[in-house]
């Protein structure tokens, strides 16, 4: 019955205002998306590889559907990874987003929102609205800049 309403809410977003904080780029980005390592005493995650970074033992891969300055829809396969389901409340995700420019974006999301979809999207059977929560300085950046650039050319 939930995901019965969350279909229903979704599609009332065609028929009435759309309330999102930020425009959104319909963009198809290829990214991983992963659980959090558990950390150590210091806050790093366990283990790291030589630039520092911890890389996820399982991860999920998929595509956006669309991306904003505050969040994203990311089409999976799975809405569970290692017995968790992925939009569960206050579960946290970590991202690696791929600008297709040769950047990855890493940054951590909250689920807002999740949906089976009706009919798969290239292999993917469920979108999950997120929302962006920490995300390095440098790699906002260039993700803002992605997405002002891709809506510039857009309107022009």
């Amino acid at each position: 019955m939930p995901e019965l309403i969350r279909s229903v809410v979704s599609r009332a977003r065609n028929y009435f205002k759309d309330r999102r904080r930020s425009p959104r780029l319909r963009a198809r980005l290829m990214f991983t998306v992963s659980l959090p390592r558990p950390q150590n005493g210091n806050g790093l995650s366990r283990p790291q590889n030589g630039n520092g970074l911890s890389k996820p033992t399982h991860f999920l891969t998929g595509h956006t559907r669309d991306v904003s300055v505050h969040g994203m829809a990311l089409l999976v396969s799975s809405i569970h990874m290692n017995g968790r389901h992925l939009a569960a409340d206050g579960l946290a995700l970590d991202v690696r987003l791929n600008l297709g420019d040769g950047h990855i974006i890493r940054m951590q999301v909250t689920p807002e929102r999740y949906e089976r979809l009706d009919e798969r999207e290239m292999g993917c059977a469920y979108l999950i609205g997120v929302r962006i929560v920490k995300v390095d300085e440098d790699d906002r950046q260039l993700y803002e800049n992605f997405i002002s650039n891709a809506l510039a050319r857009k309107r022009g």
